[in-house]
């Protein structure tokens, strides 16, 4: 320093020897910080006076603590590599887990470390600088040293080399694949994966809660939660209901496009792989509280029924039990215990009374921690916590012609004065439960995960509006509530297994899901008068529902439970072998895997008739169970079956030279879906009930769904460059029936504004063929385009028959699906300018053509050769130009982050086109929807060293709407003849009849958070 400075220093060099700083590297610093950190940092005193700076034997003032340097190691097919040596220049040194992952705890300093592995070359990083508490992450890729016999080392500094790791995991993927880790979900007011979801380059939601991917509906994408498939949580579709995940429990999402043979075969759009947090690298705590006010709930007045006190812990109320208890297993015991007591008055509690209180603002909680214990051996034992809740009251305004409202005789149904209109009032907690355990070592890794998730959702819809059967105002009442308990187990392992490296690893998870709807309302009621506004009493009549009820107000008791096991174990085998002078890596991967399921399933629809009407009483009054008969549906709805799937398969991984990379193989999969297909057994009673004494030929039914099939897939990387990839992928799948959709069913459904049937299905196969061209300009970075083709052989859909309010699932004889995905996330960095520097752009766009052919299929058909063989015939209709249910023709985000140390900013936008929401028999009769169009915001603030951070939110700032509507021409009438342009699908406000709409208001949200 005397030579670098005009100072002179005095000091004892006999002294300042036994003075260690271990691994103390300083560069580019001044000497005021040098001498601040030797003064605090080593025991010695340090003063100044006329140009001379003096250092004397004194006490340290403090410790500096340890940081760390974390990562993976991975090859350049993206697997991880363990056992790799990392050596510290001139100090201590580790080596990778087998997962690649390793952790270095090392004083304040720079640092050079050397990353080492047989048949590998060698990587030297510099300038690694580690700061006191600082975590700094540096994720390597190593290359083959093929056949050379000469080591070679390849050097570069700290910058370089994280830039590099990161280009190489996220060029590496064998398959297309996009998604969103939990630091972009904190930017977003998003409260569970429904809403984070439609943040996804070409993916889009309905109603916060089911994924659509590429024009493909809810029940052609599998959803994934820590590698187990999830079964349906719905209990009339075949749906995952995303919503039930909260977001702050969430590690990341990926969402993979395209199929391996290591992956379920049964996905069309996508694969939606939920991670939350796995074991930890190092100990954390941390707190987080906030709340949030809707400018349409808070301090307003909010209705319900009576709240007892256990939904705000996720519990329908006791109110709600049929005879006493909600835990009925089957629809049999129901009526077998109704019909011993009796239908007197104490079997259903009179529960239909309003109750009003000022709704509070919304609140969420969450706690997590970790712990590492270090053992012997560089041997790791890590433990990990967390724990979350959320209450939330939602109030929205609404308005529909559902349930035969909005016409009648001299009505226009399209003049707001007659539609129903009213208020849905939302009351959803939702609460999580999160622990694992884990141990790894460098050649093994096993875990134990298990995972509480409990949500209920208390919906009621109440609002008056002219109604057409009966001709008259009329009150109109929906109390929709699910309560919602997914209990997961998982326990997996990886092994790495002698000289040759083979990797074994395995799993095996038990999920309970049990999903009710205990004693769900609806009616409409002639309104005399309204008493009073506040109180929310309303004078009634002769209560009816149009679709469900065997008489009078509709009562429904459902419920799904299922037990869920999952299996899957593989083995990794590398081996290299050159082709004349082309060196390939290859990996071959053999596995077993399947699933079994228990599902048993009920519905019960009660009418509940009121016998004194005349007086027009109170809501509250009406249904008091001494003046009321119950009478119980007689359509057997009663369901459980068991259900098992295996699946073989073998994949070859090839790395060919530097440039190409070829990812193929098969899978196989054994599952008899005749054997749990309750509506075929049903169609066979119903051929034999003519003519019991025949034996019909039922193979022609039978044998469309053939036990074994086979899902060939390959994927196809050209590396340009290192930054850029052109990827060409092909793959054949398979989309069946959820177990509720093979059963006899029939249940009102409010969504749908009417009854909802089984129908005889088929599995959809469906062909894929993708295109791909990404550059990774720089680190987080992406510029990519897509092309996609899907061919859709006997796709399923729910139809609207006629003009009537049933709907039906059916088969469609084909659909071919063609689109465009364009992704940008780009920072501002390159610019160098103060400020916008700091921003970075973020887009992506989808663009979907389809063309959609239905069909009726007439089951109960005799061949003409053979009267006693069953030949189905299959009625094509016209050819349909438009995407299939939940899919439209354009999808854009966008937002804009900015970043700096103390303050982040982002604006995030979606936007969805007009889709299909239920097609019909009568295309013109079709239901389309205009999604809420959202623009949301973000301010966060980060303090006390970076600990806590304080986020501020807004949710749809253009106080948007959802509408579903019928669509017309400009002259107001259903378009005849032709197919409607794109344009004119669009919602046309004075043209378009409105089937629901609802506005939910503006969202402000405040979240504090600490990490200790």
């Amino acid at each position: 320093m005397e030579q670098q400075t005009s100072y002179t220093f005095i000091y004892d060099p006999e002294y300042l020897k036994q003075c260690n700083l271990t691994g103390l590297k300083l560069k580019d610093n001044t000497l005021a910080e040098v001498l601040h950190y030797l003064d605090v940092y080593a025991p010695i005193d340090i003063s100044y006076n006329n140009n001379t700076v003096a250092l004397r034997k004194g006490k340290q003032e403090r410790v500096a603590d340890k940081g760390r340097i974390t990562g993976k190691v991975v090859d350049n097919k993206n697997e991880p590599l363990p056992g790799v040596t990392i050596q510290i220049e001139g100090g201590q040194g580790t080596v990778t887990n087998v997962d690649g992952t390793y952790d270095l705890q090392l004083e304040p300093g720079t640092y050079t470390l050397t990353f080492s592995y047989i048949s590998y070359e060698s990587r030297k990083v510099t300038e690694i600088v580690v700061t006191e508490k600082g975590i700094t992450p540096l994720n390597v890729s190593m290359k083959s040293a093929g056949s050379r016999l000469k080591e070679v080392t390849v050097t570069a500094n700290y910058k370089k080399a994280s830039v590099e790791g990161l280009y190489a995991i996220q060029k590496n993927n064998a398959a297309i694949s996009d998604g969103i880790s939990a630091d972009v979900i904190a930017r977003t007011p998003d409260k569970n994966v429904g809403e984070v979801l439609k943040r996804v380059s070409g993916l889009s939601t309905m109603d916060n809660k089911y994924v659509v991917v590429r024009g493909l509906s809810e029940r052609y994408n599998q959803a994934m939660l820590n590698g187990q498939i999830m079964p349906s949580t719905e209990l009339n579709r075949k749906n995952f209901n995303f919503d039930i995940i909260p977001a702050n429990m969430v590690e990341n999402i990926t969402v993979i496009k395209t199929l391996t043979p290591d992956q379920s075969a049964e996905f069309g759009g996508g694969l939606v792989q939920v991670n939350t947090a796995e074991i930890p690298t190092h100990d954390f705590l941390n707190i987080s509280a906030g709340g949030s006010i809707n400018d349409n709930t808070t301090g307003k007045t909010f209705n319900s029924l009576k709240l007892e006190g256990r939904e705000y812990w996720g519990k329908a109320a006791e109110h709600r039990d049929f005879l006493g208890t909600q835990d009925w297993k089957t629809k049999s015991d129901m009526v077998n215990q109704f019909q011993k007591q009796g239908s007197g008055s104490a079997a259903l509690a009179n529960n239909w009374g309003l109750y009003e209180m000022k709704a509070l603002p919304s609140q969420n909680y969450k706690l997590s921690g970790g712990k590492v214990f270090k053992l012997a051996n560089g041997n790791r034992l890590g433990i990990l916590a967390a724990v979350s809740y959320r209450n939330t009251l939602a109030t929205q305004d609404v308005e529909m012609t559902r349930n035969a409202f909005g016409s009648g005789r001299g009505v226009n149904p399209y003049a707001d004065s007659t539609r129903f209109k009213g208020k849905r009032y939302g009351f959803t907690t939702n609460l999580g439960g999160l622990a694992g355990i884990g141990y790894q070592t460098e050649k093994h890794r096993i875990s134990f995960q298990t995972l509480y998730l409990r949500s209920l959702d208390q919906q009621l819809i109440l609002g008056k509006g002219q109604s057409e059967e009966p001709d008259a105002f009329m009150l109109g009442y929906y109390d929709l509530t699910t309560q919602t308990e997914v209990w997961q187990n998982q326990l997996k392992g990886e092994h790495v297994i002698g000289k040759h490296k083979f990797k074994l690893s395995w799993m095996g998870s038990y999920l309970n899901l049990d999903r009710m709807r205990p004693d769900n309302h609806a009616m409409k009621a002639t309104v005399k008068q309204v008493l009073d506004d506040k109180s929310g009493e309303y004078n009634l009549t002769t209560p009816i529902i149009n679709d469900g009820a065997p008489g009078g107000a509709l009562r429904t008791w459902s419920r799904a439970y299922e037990k869920n096991y999952n299996w899957q174990t593989d083995l990794s085998m590398p081996f290299k072998k050159d082709l004349s002078s082309v060196h390939t890596e290859n990996t071959a991967k053999i596995g077993y895997a399947g699933w079994a399921k228990d599902r048993s399933f009920f519905v019960l629809n009660t009418g509940s008739v009121p016998t004194n009407t005349e007086t027009f009483p109170p809501l509250s009054q009406i249904f008091d169970p001494a003046g009321t008969n119950v009478f119980l549906s007689p359509f057997n709805d009663d369901f459980h079956k068991t259900a098992t799937l295996h699946a073989v398969y073998g994949m070859l991984d090839n790395r060919i030279g530097e440039k190409w990379r070829l990812v193929w193989g098969v899978r196989a999969e054994y599952y008899n879906l005749n054997n749990v297909n309750t509506v075929l057994d049903s169609l066979f009673k119903q051929i034999n009930s003519g003519r019991p004494d025949a034996q019909y030929d039922y193979s022609a039914l039978k044998n469309r769904e053939p036990n074994w099939n086979l899902f060939p897939s390959a994927n196809l990387t050209y590396s340009l460059t290192q930054q850029m990839n052109l990827r060409l992928a092909y793959a054949k799948s398979i989309i069946r029936p959820d177990l509720r959709e093979l059963a006899f069913f029939r249940e009102y459904d409010f969504e749908l504004g009417g009854e909802y049937q089984s129908g005889l299905v088929r599995s959809t196969v469906i062909d894929h063929l993708d295109f791909r061209y990404e550059w990774y300009p720089g680190p987080g970075e992406i510029m990519s385009l897509s092309l996609f083709y899907k061919d859709n052989k006997y796709p399923m859909e729910i139809y609207k028959q006629g003009d009537n309010r049933v709907y039906v699932l059916r088969n469609n004889k084909s659909a071919k699906n063609y689109g465009v995905e364009v992704e940008i996330r780009k920072s501002l960095q390159f610019t160098k300018v103060p400020v916008i520097k700091n921003i970075t752009l973020y887009g992506n766009f989808t663009y979907l053509d389809a063309k959609v052919v239905p069909m009726t299929l007439e089951a109960n058909r005799f061949a003409e050769d053979n009267p006693l063989k069953i030949a189905p015939e299959e009625v094509l209709l016209p050819e349909e130009k438009r995407p299939q249910t939940g899919a439209s023709n354009y999808m854009v985000n966008a937002g804009v982050y900015y970043d700096t140390k103390p303050v982040s900013l982002s604006v995030v936008y979606n936007y969805v086109t007009n889709r299909v929401f239920r097609p019909s028999d009568i295309y013109a009769a079709s239901l389309f929807e205009r999604p809420l169009e959202a623009l949301d915001a973000q301010l966060a603030f980060r303090f006390l060293k970076q600990k806590a951070e304080v986020r501020a939110n807004v949710a749809n700032i253009l106080n948007s709407s959802t509408i579903v509507y019928t669509n017309n021409g400009p002259d107001g009438r259903p378009i005849q003849g032709r197919a409607p342009t794109k344009k004119e699908l669009l919602y046309q406000k004075e043209t378009d009849l409105v089937d629901y709409m609802a506005r939910p208001g503006r969202t402000y949200s405040m979240t504090l958070s600490y990490t200790f």
